[in-house]
């Protein structure tokens, strides 16, 4: 349960800091790339976990088959949505270290 709760308050943490340096420096290139990086990988997190419920949006509940309403189905993608980004934040700044360090070794 506590899922539900925990991707919302991060998303809107990293989009605080994301808009107070937009705002601050009143350009959207200012903002670090990192918060940046992490914003859009929260994005692409609750996108990817909506489709998933959408394309699919049953589930057993004791034996019996329950559909999940469209009202319902923001809390259920936002659930799913911490558990991807646990797993897909980490990918994300490894990949963006991993590019960041060649292109560095490169100059």
């Amino acid at each position: 349960m506590m899922m539900v709760l925990f991707f919302p308050l991060v998303f809107l943490g990293v989009l605080a800091f994301w808009l107070a340096y937009v705002w601050k420096n009143r350009s959207v290139k200012s903002a670090p790339s990192a918060i940046t990086t992490a914003l859009l990988a929260l994005v692409f997190c609750y996108a990817l976990s909506l489709i998933l419920i959408s394309m699919d949006p049953w589930y057993d509940d004791n034996g019996a088959p329950e559909f999940i309403s469209w009202q319902y189905r923001w809390a259920w993608a936002a659930w799913l949505a911490g558990w991807l980004a646990m797993l897909v934040l980490p990918v994300v700044f490894g990949l963006r270290a991993f590019v960041l360090s060649r292109a560095s070794s490169r100059s």
